[in-house]
C-alpha cells in the first residue's frame, strides 16, 4: 500500500527555504548580529529544522551568516570598512545597470517604478518598515532586471545579501524611518525622471546618490549589537 504514495522532493523543499531566507536578507529583514534560531525559522516557514539548517549552510558559504564562538548562528556583524567597499562597488555596478536600463527604453518601466516608489513611502508613513524595505528592494531590482543581464543581477543580489542587513538597522530608530524613506523616495524620483528623459548620466548619478546618502543616514543612527 505504500507504493502508491508520491515521493517528496526534499531538494525542492530545501531550495524553497533557501530562496525564502535569501529574499529576506536581500530585502533587509535581518539586522547585523541577529541571533538565528533554526527552530523558530522552521516554525515560521512551516518546515522541519533540516531544510532550514541546509539553507543556513549555503548562506554561511555566501558570508551572509556565520557561526559565533559559542556555536550560535548569527547574521554577519557589521564591519564598516568592508561595508564601505560594498557601497563603492554597488554605486558603480548599480549606476551601470541604471544606464543600461535607460538605453533599453522599456515603455512600462517608468510607471512601474513610480507605483513601487509611492507604495514604499506609504508603507513607511504607516509605520510598516519591513514593507517599506521590501519596496526599496523592489524598486532597485525592477531596474536591474530590465537590463536583461542575468549575471549582473546575480552579482548585485550577492552584494545586497551582504548589505541588506545594514538597511534593516532603521528598525533601531523607527522615529527616523519616515525621513529615511522620504530621502529614498526623492532620489528614486530623480531616477524615474532620468529614465523618462533618457538621461543616462542623470540616472547613474541618482542611483549612486541614493546608495551613498542612505548609507550616510544609517551610519549616523546605527548602534552595533554586543557580540553574543
Amino acid at each position: 500500500m505504500y507504493d502508491c504514495l508520491p515521493s517528496i522532493d526534499v531538494s525542492t523543499l530545501q531550495e524553497r527555504v533557501y530562496q525564502s531566507l535569501r529574499l529576506a536578507f536581500l530585502r533587509g529583514h535581518f539586522q547585523p548580529g541577529d541571533q538565528i534560531s533554526i527552530r523558530k525559522l522552521a516554525d515560521a516557514l512551516g518546515t522541519s529544522p533540516m531544510p532550514v539548517r541546509e539553507a543556513l549552510k549555503r548562506l554561511m558559504a555566501e558570508k551572509a551568516v556565520e557561526q559565533s564562538s559559542n556555536r550560535q548562528i548569527r547574521v554577519a556583524p557589521f564591519n564598516s570598512q568592508v561595508h564601505q567597499e560594498f557601497v563603492r562597488i554597488r554605486m558603480q555596478l548599480e549606476g551601470y545597470a541604471a544606464e543600461r536600463a535607460v538605453r533599453l527604453r522599456d515603455a512600462g518601466l517608468v510607471a512601474k517604478l513610480a507605483d513601487i516608489n509611492q507604495q514604499m513611502l506609504a508603507a513607511a508613513k504607516a509605520g510598516q518598515i519591513d514593507a517599506a524595505l521590501t519596496g526599496n528592494h523592489s524598486f532597485h531590482f525592477e531596474i536591474y532586471r530590465t537590463t536583461g543581464y542575468s549575471q549582473l543581477v546575480d552579482i548585485l543580489e550577492s552584494l545586497w545579501m551582504r548589505t541588506g542587513p545594514f538597511l534593516a538597522t532603521i528598525h533601531q530608530k523607527p522615529a527616523h524611518a519616515v525621513r529615511f524613506f522620504e530621502n529614498g523616495h526623492r532620489f528614486h524620483a530623480r531616477v524615474i525622471e532620468a529614465i523618462k528623459a533618457q538621461d543616462v548620466k542623470a540616472a547613474r548619478r541618482a542611483i549612486a546618490l541614493d546608495i551613498r546618502t542612505g548609507t550616510m543616514f544609517l551610519s549616523k543612527i546605527y548602534e552595533p549589537k554586543e557580540p553574543a
